[in-house]
C-alpha cells in the first residue's frame, strides 16, 4: 500500500513537472494520435494559433494547416503507417501554419513518434519563425536595394580584395572600359586596368600604407578594352573583415575624360582669343608704323633715284664716290619697302577674293620669276611634272605671294652652289590639292617654329613672311606645313581646297 502511494506521488510530481514544462516552453507542442486527432495543445500553441485547447482537442490537426498541407496530411499518415517511410518525423522542416483568423504564417516543425501499446502517438514541436522570415526579407530587401544602387550608380563602384585583385564592379565601369566583370574577376587591378605610366605610382602609394589604402580625388587613367585611355578621379576606403568575409577596398571613381577635354578646349579657345587680341593690338600698332614710314621711304627712294640719274647723266665728277653709296641706299630702301609690305599684310585682315585659277599656269609663272636669281646662285630650280590638276578657287595675289615667299626662302636657304629647288603639285585627298616646295638646304632646326611671328632662321629676316603666309592659306580653308626632306633639306607643303 505504501509503495502504491509513493508511486502515485511520484506520478503526480512527474505530471506536475510535465505540465510546468508545457506551460513554460515558448514553443508550441501539439500531440496527435494515429488518426491525426489532437490530444495535446499547450498554452504556447494557443498563443501561436489563436485557439483555446478545448476548441481543438479531438479535432483533426489539419485544421491548423493551410493548403496544400491540409489536403496532403491524412494521406501522409496512411502512407507512413503502411510503409514506415518518414518525411517529417525525425527532421526539422520549414512549413506553414494557419491561425484561427485564417492568417498563414511560417513555422519550423520537428516531429517525434512514440508507441503506447498498439497506439502510435506523434508529438510536434513548432516554432513561429515569422520574425526571422521578416528579418531575412528585410535584409534581403536591403541587399537588393544596395545592389540596385550599385548597379544604377552613375559613378564607378569597384571592390578589390586585400591583395588588390578585382572582386566586383558595377555596369558603369563595364560601360567606360568595355570589359566584362566575368572576364577579369580575380585579376590584378593595377596590371589589368591602370595606364602603364600610372602603375608604379599606384603600387608605391599602396605599399606605403598597405593596411589603410585611402585616397581622395586621385586622378588615375585606365586603359579600355580597345586601347584608349579614360581619365578617372578615384576615392577609396578600407573594407573591414566581417565574419568569414575578408576585408578589402571600396573604390569610387568618376570618369572626367570629357570634362577635362572640354576644359582643355576652353583653355585653348581662351589662349587663341588672347592671341587674337594680342595680334590685333600688334596689327594696329604696325598699321600706324607702316603709315608713318611709307611716305618718308617713298621720298628717300625718289631722292636716291634722282641722284643716281644725275650720276648717269654725268652731273657728278668723279662718279665712283657717289654711285656706290646711292646704289646701297636703294638696296636698303628696297629691303625696307619689303618690310613695310610685310607689316602691311600682317596688319590687314586676310579676306581672299576667290576666282578660278589654273594652278599649273600659276606655278609656271612663279618658277619663271625666280629662275634668274636661282641661276645666279648656281641653283637648279625646276617645276616637276604634275598630273591633271583641278581648277583652283583662290585669291591669285595671295597664293602668288605665298609661293614667292616659299621659293625665295628655299633659294636663300642653300648656302653652297649646285643645290636644287623643286616645285610640284598633286591631288592629295579628294577635294584637296598639295603644292610642295623642296630644297637641298640645311633644313629647319629641330624645335624651331618657322611660322611663329618674328621667328626667322635668317639674320636679316623679319619673321613676318611665313606667319602672314600661314594666315593667307588658313583664310582659304587650307593649311601649310613643313617636314624634313628625305634627301636632306626641307619640304614645305601648302594644302588648299579645290
Amino acid at each position: 500500500m505504501r509503495d502504491m502511494r509513493e508511486a502515485l506521488h511520484d506520478l503526480r510530481v512527474a505530471d506536475a513537472r510535465w505540465q510546468a514544462v508545457l506551460a513554460a516552453t515558448r514553443d508550441a507542442i501539439i500531440a496527435i494520435d494515429g488518426d491525426g486527432r489532437i490530444t495535446l495543445f499547450n498554452s504556447a500553441a494557443e498563443t501561436m494559433f489563436g485557439y483555446q485547447a478545448e476548441e481543438v482537442l479531438g479535432l483533426n490537426v489539419n485544421r491548423l494547416m493551410p493548403p496544400p498541407y491540409r489536403d496532403e496530411h491524412e494521406e501522409y499518415l496512411r502512407h507512413y503507417r503502411r510503409t514506415r517511410e518518414a518525411r517529417a518525423i525525425g527532421r526539422i522542416r520549414n512549413v506553414e501554419g494557419r491561425r484561427a483568423t485564417g492568417e498563414v504564417f511560417p513555422i519550423e516543425l520537428s516531429v517525434t513518434e512514440a508507441r503506447l501499446g498498439s497506439e502510435w502517438l506523434y508529438t510536434a514541436i513548432l516554432r513561429d519563425v515569422s520574425e526571422r522570415y521578416a528579418l531575412v526579407d528585410s535584409l534581403r530587401s536591403e541587399r537588393d536595394f544596395a545592389e540596385c544602387l550599385i548597379e544604377a550608380a552613375p559613378v564607378i563602384v569597384l571592390v578589390l580584395d586585400a591583395s588588390g585583385r578585382i572582386v566586383r564592379f558595377n555596369p558603369s565601369l563595364e560601360n567606360v572600359s568595355g570589359r566584362r566583370l566575368e572576364d577579369v574577376r580575380g585579376a590584378d587591378w593595377v596590371s589589368t586596368f591602370v595606364a602603364p605610366r600610372d602603375q608604379r605610382r599606384i603600387r608605391t602609394l599602396r605599399a606605403r600604407n598597405r593596411t589603410e589604402w585611402i585616397v581622395h580625388d586621385q586622378l588615375c587613367a585606365i586603359v579600355t578594352a580597345d586601347g584608349r585611355e579614360r581619365q578617372i578621379v578615384w576615392s577609396s576606403n578600407v573594407l573591414p573583415r566581417v565574419g568569414a568575409v575578408p576585408g578589402g577596398y571600396l573604390c569610387i571613381g568618376e570618369d572626367v575624360t570629357n570634362r577635362l577635354s572640354a576644359e582643355r578646349k576652353l583653355r585653348e579657345l581662351q589662349q587663341a582669343r588672347q592671341e587674337r587680341e594680342r595680334l590685333a593690338e600688334i596689327g594696329a600698332f604696325t598699321a600706324k608704323i607702316v603709315h608713318d614710314l611709307g611716305n618718308p621711304l617713298a621720298a628717300l627712294s625718289m631722292q636716291a633715284q634722282l641722284i643716281l640719274r644725275g650720276v648717269q647723266r654725268g652731273e657728278f665728277q668723279p662718279v665712283e664716290p657717289v654711285e656706290g653709296p646711292v646704289t646701297r641706299i636703294q638696296q636698303t630702301l628696297g629691303q625696307l619697302s619689303n618690310l613695310v609690305r610685310d607689316l602691311n599684310d600682317f596688319a590687314r585682315e586676310q579676306r581672299p577674293r576667290l576666282q578660278t585659277l589654273s594652278l599649273r599656269s600659276l606655278l609656271s609663272s612663279c618658277v619663271e620669276l625666280w629662275e634668274p636669281l636661282a641661276a645666279e646662285r648656281g641653283i637648279h630650280l625646276q617645276l616637276a611634272e604634275t598630273g591633271t590638276l583641278p581648277p583652283l578657287r583662290a585669291d591669285e595675289a595671295m597664293i602668288r605671294r605665298v609661293l614667292d615667299n616659299l621659293i625665295k626662302n628655299a633659294i636663300e636657304a642653300i648656302k653652297e652652289d649646285a643645290g636644287e629647288v623643286i616645285v610640284s603639285a598633286s591631288v592629295s585627298d579628294p577635294g584637296m590639292v598639295c603644292v610642295a616646295v623642296e630644297d637641298s638646304g640645311p633644313g629647319v632646326p629641330k624645335g624651331f617654329d618657322v611660322f611663329g611671328l618674328f621667328e626667322s632662321t635668317k639674320a636679316s629676316g623679319t619673321g613676318i613672311g611665313l606667319f602672314v603666309a600661314k594666315q593667307m592659306i588658313e583664310a582659304h580653308g587650307g593649311r601649310i606645313e613643313h617636314a624634313p626632306r628625305a634627301a636632306g633639306g626641307a619640304v614645305f607643303r601648302v594644302l588648299l581646297p579645290t
